[in-house]
C-alpha cells in the first residue's frame, strides 16, 4: 500500500489575486481602527473621516499586496493550515463591538460592523483559495487512479435538504424575534448561522472526485481540496452507494447510479482502502 499521510508540499509561486485579497483583507479590519483614532483626535468632519477611510483602504491594501507577494508560498503554507479558517473566524470581534458601539461612536460603529462583515466574507474565501492552492501543490504530477463525478444516493440527500431547511427557517425566525425584540445579539447569531443552513443544503450535492496515490481530491467549480488516504478507515459497498468512512467528519458517499462504471471505482479505491 502506498504512503497514506502527506508531510510536505511543493512550493508554488505567489497567486496575485490571493495578494489582492489579503490586502483588501487587512484594509477592511484596519479602517474602522484607523477611523476611531481619527475621531478621538479630533476629526470629526464627514469630507476628513471620507478621507481618512479612502486613504487607508488605498494604502492598507497596497501593502498588504506586496507583503503578500514577498512572501512565496504563504498561500499554500496557509491552506496546509489549521489556521485557515481563522481570518474567516476573527472579524467577528469587529462586527459585534461595532454593533454594540453604534450609539456611542455612531459612524466609526457603522463602519466597523460593515467592514468586518465584509472581512468575513473575504477571510472565508482566503481560506478556500489557501485550500485550493495547497491541494494544487500536492497533486501536481500526480497521476490520477480515476476520475468520477457523483452525489449521495437520492434518500440521503433528501434528509439532508430537509435538514439545512429546518436549520434555514429556524435562523430566519430568530432574526426576526430578534428585530421585533430588538436584541441584537439574536439577530447577528441568526444571520450568521443562516450560513450553515446554506452551507448544510449543498452537502450530498453531484462533486468531482480524483483518486490517486495522495488520496482522493474532491473538485468544485472555484475550489479543491485533498482528503489523505489517512483520513479513511475503510469503504463499504450497498445496494446504493459506495460510502468512504471517516472516523472525524461526514462519511463520503458516492451514489451508484451516478458511476458510470461502479466495479472501476471500488478497484481503484480499494487499492488504497480495505473494505469494511
Amino acid at each position: 500500500m502506498l504512503p497514506s499521510t502527506i508531510e510536505t508540499a511543493p512550493k508554488r509561486s505567489g497567486d496575485p489575486l490571493f495578494g489582492v485579497l489579503t490586502g483588501v483583507y487587512l484594509a477592511l479590519l484596519a479602517t474602522p481602527l484607523v477611523a476611531f483614532a481619527a475621531v478621538r483626535a479630533g476629526m470629526s468632519g464627514s469630507g476628513v473621516l471620507y478621507g481618512v477611510v479612502l486613504v487607508t483602504l488605498t494604502v492598507v491594501t497596497g501593502l498588504g499586496w506586496l507583503a503578500t507577494s514577498r512572501a512565496a508560498g504563504v498561500d499554500t503554507r496557509l491552506g496546509g493550515s489549521r489556521l485557515r479558517w481563522l481570518p474567516g473566524i476573527a472579524p467577528a470581534a469587529l462586527v459585534l463591538l461595532g454593533f454594540a458601539s453604534l450609539a456611542a461612536t455612531g459612524v466609526v460603529g457603522f463602519l466597523g460592523f460593515f467592514f468586518g462583515m465584509f472581512a468575513t466574507i473575504v477571510g472565508f474565501v482566503l481560506g478556500v483559495m489557501a485550500r485550493t492552492r495547497h491541494t494544487l501543490a500536492l497533486t501536481e504530477g500526480v497521476d490520477p487512479d480515476c476520475e468520477f463525478t457523483a452525489g449521495w444516493p437520492e434518500r440521503a440527500r433528501r434528509r439532508v435538504h430537509l435538514v439545512a431547511g429546518l436549520v434555514v427557517a429556524a435562523t430566519f425566525l430568530g432574526f426576526v424575534f430578534g428585530s421585533l425584540t430588538e436584541r441584537w445579539l439574536l439577530q447577528i447569531t441568526s444571520q450568521m448561522a443562516l450560513s450553515v443552513g446554506i452551507v448544510l443544503g449543498t452537502w450530498g450535492q453531484e462533486r468531482t472526485y480524483v483518486a490517486s496515490e495522495v488520496g482522493v481530491e474532491q473538485r468544485m467549480p472555484v475550489a479543491r481540496r485533498l482528503f489523505p488516504w489517512a483520513d479513511f478507515t475503510g469503504y463499504t459497498r450497498t445496494d446504493d452507494a459506495i460510502v468512504l468512512h471517516r472516523p472525524r467528519g461526514i462519511d463520503f458517499r458516492f451514489a451508484l447510479a451516478d458511476l458510470d462504471d461502479p466495479d472501476a471505482v471500488e478497484r481503484a479505491l480499494g487499492t488504497h482502502l480495505s473494505p469494511s
